[in-house]
């Protein structure tokens, strides 16, 4: 618990001691609490000891010592439990933020992987006859994705997507695919490819692992953003229905949304290295190089492991959102020193992911500027054996972040699984947050530490001094950058001359692919190479 003292001042801020002492004068008492420096002052007018005035002036003091009490131990809620259930907010008073808002981190991150209830009218449910480490999918594994919201029909209009408590709809990797199965594809060019970056509607880098595979990513998002943005009222699915600067839009109180990095399993991912991550065995990925060659779009089965999660939740006293992030320890190699040192694949005889021991351990390569960080796009399509890349931490994670990442490791509900290889990295919130507006980002604290996932923002780890709100705060979209980007209202032009290559293409009935960017990008850089060609 925080420290409280209690000091009594006369009108003129002169002190004049405690309770034991006769008061000849008019009092201003000044109640005062070690919570992040902040005051709250009870002012009385009352007389001297025994009157009237100051046994009342004593009982609102009782009354107020208990209200102040009772706050401190609600926002001082830093005690590491395992349960399917996260906390709901971060009150702004609290003795520790640092530890407030990194036991909220691993409590949304025990939360939202939590085995669920895998029914359609269950969607977004823990199952609570289930523990942690026990196998299956998680709960926002069953939220909605980008691809089940923003779909179009055969003539490229953006349709209203199927309820909250259903799978209908069109699946990227095609009609045999249902939404219920894991799916890392999307109906926008490449998303699931490329990072972002600080400027919306411009993609970053691709993230090419060790075995030589792209990094594949998936957002999704729980019942109250999704309510949001399909509201009758809103209709964010349609672009020209989109908030904007001068319209800004506001979020359900209560939204959550992640992003997910993932990694795809080769045959170079021993036993002993796929028990240490959460594995999804047999997802649907969009498979670019057999598009390619084949002139159709084809999803391939793979087993994938997770890699790296943001978590992003908007609570009544945060309406600029908390914004934490996770990644699997495996990743790179550790950079902290003392308390603030990772944990190394090395001690454990695994390998990292994204980093060769044996290569120089001071830069990302390639460099920053170098033409392969080039997005993929129609122009520079995604290779079959890309290289890999060379990834380090440049900032070491906050010493408080490890010790609370340590706490839960140690826990019995979690030392035993694979979530005891996930460590949290970074958490921010708005400092100010009142007052709000579609212009305010809340003062985001801090600003000094590290706050780059390693897979999302490999080449954004600098400058240090930077923030999450910083970057989502444009466009009137109320922090959320995705509904900005995803809306296809009309259609590209490609789909109009969208070129078809072989028999097979020709002769098929019509997919939900035959609408999907990504592959009507393939099909005109494949027309580009006939005609050159020819």
């Amino acid at each position: 618990m925080p420290t409280i003292s209690l000091n009594l001042t006369n009108l003129r801020g002169n002190s004049i001691g405690g309770f034991n002492k006769d008061f000849q004068s008019d009092l201003f008492l000044k109640f005062t609490y070690d919570v992040v420096g902040r005051e709250r002052l009870l002012p009385f007018i009352v007389g001297g000891k025994g009157t009237v005035g100051f046994q009342i002036a004593m009982g609102f003091l009782a009354i107020a010592l208990m209200m102040v009490l009772c706050t401190l131990a609600a926002a001082d809620d830093v005690e590491p439990k395992v349960l399917p259930d996260r906390i709901e907010d971060v009150p702004v008073t609290v003795h520790d933020p640092f530890a407030a808002f990194y036991n909220f981190s691993w409590r949304a991150f025990v939360a939202l992987n939590w085995p669920t209830l895998t029914d359609a009218a269950h969607r977004g449910q823990p199952d609570r006859a289930r523990k942690l480490g026990d196998p299956g999918p998680r709960v926002w594994e069953t939220w909605k994705s980008r691809y089940e919201v923003f779909q179009r029909d055969t003539n490229g209009k953006a349709i209203e997507p199927a309820g909250w408590n259903s799978y209908a709809g069109k699946n990227p990797c095609g009609p045999d695919v249902s939404n219920q199965t894991k799916t890392l594809s999307g109906f926008t060019e490449f998303a699931d490819l490329n990072q972002a970056t600080f400027k919306l509607g411009k993609l970053a880098n691709p993230l090419v692992a060790q075995n030589r595979t792209y990094t594949r990513y998936e957002v999704r998002f729980n019942q109250q953003e999704f309510d949001s943005i399909a509201d009758q009222n809103h209709q964010w699915y349609i672009r020209d229905r989109l908030p904007k600067k001068e319209n800004p839009g506001k979020f359900n109180l209560g939204s959550v949304e992640v992003k997910a990095a993932w990694r795809i399993l080769t045959d170079q991912d021993s036993p002993a290295t796929r028990r240490r991550y959460y594995v999804v065995n047999d997802a649907e990925v969009f498979d670019v190089s057999k598009s390619v060659r084949a002139g159709v779009s084809v999803c391939s089965k793979h087993d994938i492991a997770l890699v790296g999660l943001h978590i992003v939740i908007k609570t009544k006293e945060r309406p600029q959102w908390i914004w934490m992030s996770f990644e699997h320890v495996d990743n790179v190699p550790p950079i902290g020193s003392g308390d603030a040192r990772e944990p190394d694949a090395k001690d454990s005889r695994a390998s990292y992911s994204y980093n060769d021991p044996t290569k120089e351990q001071t830069h990302l390569d390639p460099a920053p500027g170098s033409p392969l960080l080039n997005a993929v796009s129609a122009c520079n399509p995604p290779k079959d054996n890309p290289d890999p890349m060379q990834v380090i931490r440049l900032h070491p994670i906050n010493v408080k972040a490890m010790k609370m990442n340590r706490a839960y490791w140690v826990l019995p509900q979690v030392r035993d699984t694979v979530w005891a290889n996930y460590m949290l990295v970074m958490t921010q919130w708005p400092h100010s947050p009142q007052p709000e507006g579609a212009t305010i980002d809340g003062d985001p604290f801090p600003q000094s530490d590290n706050l780059a996932n390693t897979t999302m923002e490999t080449y954004q780890q600098d400058p240090l001094a930077s923030s999450c709100m910083f970057c989502h705060n444009e466009h009137g979209g109320d922090f959320v950058a995705f509904i900005l980007l995803d809306p296809k209202d009309p259609p590209p032009l490609a789909l109009a001359s969208r070129p078809t290559f072989t028999a097979a293409a020709r002769s098929r009935p019509s997919e939900s692919l035959d609408n999907d960017p990504a592959i009507d990008a393939l099909a005109i850089m494949l027309q580009r190479g006939l005609n050159q060609k020819h």
